[in-house]
C-alpha cells in the first residue's frame, strides 16, 4: 500500500482574506498572487464570473509590479492559496495563464 500525501487546499475565504489584507497594506506582489490563485480556484469549481474579476484583478496588479530584471520577476514562492504559481510572475506570464478568464482585448494586448 502506498502511503500517499494529500495536501488539503486552504478554505477560499482564507485565501480572499489574505488578498485584502495585501491589497490594504499596499503589498501589490501579494495581492496580485493571491488574485491569481482565487481566480484559478473560481475557475475549477465553476466560478466563472467571480473568477473572471479575479484575473482582472491580478493583471491589473501584475501590470503595476516592477519587471526590469530577472530578480524583478522570479516567484519567491512555489505556491499561494493551493495553486502553483508560475516560476516568472509578471504581466506578460498572468495575460497568457489567465488569458480564458480575461477580456479578449486585455488578453491579446502586448502577446
Amino acid at each position: 500500500m502506498v502511503d500517499e500525501q494529500v495536501e488539503q487546499l486552504p478554505a477560499l475565504s482564507e485565501v480572499r482574506q489574505n488578498y485584502e489584507e495585501a491589497r490594504e497594506q499596499g503589498d501589490h506582489r501579494a495581492a496580485a498572487e493571491y488574485a491569481y490563485a482565487l481566480a484559478i480556484r473560481l475557475k475549477w469549481i465553476g466560478l466563472f464570473s467571480e473568477a473572471e474579476h479575479f484575473a482582472a484583478e491580478c493583471l491589473a496588479l501584475a501590470e503595476i509590479l516592477p519587471s526590469a530584471t530577472l530578480d524583478d520577476v522570479v516567484s519567491t514562492r512555489s505556491s499561494v492559496g493551493g495553486v502553483p504559481l508560475p516560476d516568472h510572475f509578471h504581466d506578460d506570464v498572468v495575460r497568457w495563464r489567465l488569458s480564458n478568464l480575461l477580456d479578449p482585448a486585455e488578453a491579446g494586448r502586448r502577446l
